[in-house]
């Protein structure tokens, strides 16, 4: 009809940008499904977020982004809004935030720090959720517990008087940013690693990373040499 608003075309190019992110989702969503099923989170946790960091290694950041939310609305489906939204917050935002990060070359250890953040900022929330969920304040319960293990630290080694709660609430912020500082390490050698063998221009490791990892290792020198 004359004056009809006309469906808007798409190119090749986005097309296969939605069909890589929706295949991409799918994956991300039937793994996480299947590693909450048979208890395996703790076992697949760093291969969880290897679909979101793929589709932003493919079709840039914002692929990456949409694929994290694609994933978590077919969460909502599948395992239910409280689920889908401990996967985003865990899971999803840290691939999210890693795999822009890699897309747009920042250096090593600053996505080092921002993904150690981002993970620090999802536990957070997620104990506000949990806490919200099971009505109990899990906070005042960490409190309380790393209250008791800074007494028992203090009383043996002969220490006076009890922490105050400062003392408690930066421990333990402390211990959450170390957990998140190794979470992130360990995930930038693997997939460090792993996407270069994959033909993602990611670059080498640092030399101090490379001189741990291989340590004991021969190098291709010694082997040319050996032969």
């Amino acid at each position: 009809m004359e004056g009809s608003d006309l469906p808007e075309s798409y190119t090749l190019d986005q097309v296969k940008i939605l069909v890589e992110t929706s295949m991409l989702a799918a994956v991300s969503g039937l793994t996480y499904l299947v590693s909450t099923i048979l208890k395996l989170e703790g076992s697949l946790g760093y291969f969880l977020p290897l679909p979101i960091i793929l589709s932003a290694m493919r079709s840039g950041p914002f692929a990456g982004w949409r694929t994290m939310y694609t994933t978590g609305f077919l969460l909502v489906v599948l395992l239910g809004p409280l689920r889908a939204l401990s996967y985003v917050l865990i899971h999803g935002l840290l691939s999210a935030t890693l795999g822009t990060c890699w897309k747009l070359k920042a250096s090593w250890w600053l996505s080092v720090v921002v993904g150690a953040l981002v993970r620090m900022t999802g536990q957070c929330a997620y104990l506000m959720l949990t806490s919200l969920t099971m009505n109990e304040n899990l906070f005042l319960l960490m409190l309380s517990n790393v209250y008791s293990m800074l007494d028992q630290i203090a009383a043996s080694i002969g220490a006076s008087g009890a922490p105050s709660t400062l003392a408690v609430v930066c421990m333990i912020f402390s211990l959450l940013l170390v957990n998140g500082l190794c979470y992130s390490f360990l995930l930038h050698v693997v997939y460090r690693i792993l996407l270069n063998y994959m033909g993602y221009e990611l670059g080498p490791l640092p030399s101090i990373v490379k001189k741990y990892l291989f340590a004991g290792a021969p190098d291709a020198a010694d082997m040319q040499g050996g032969k």
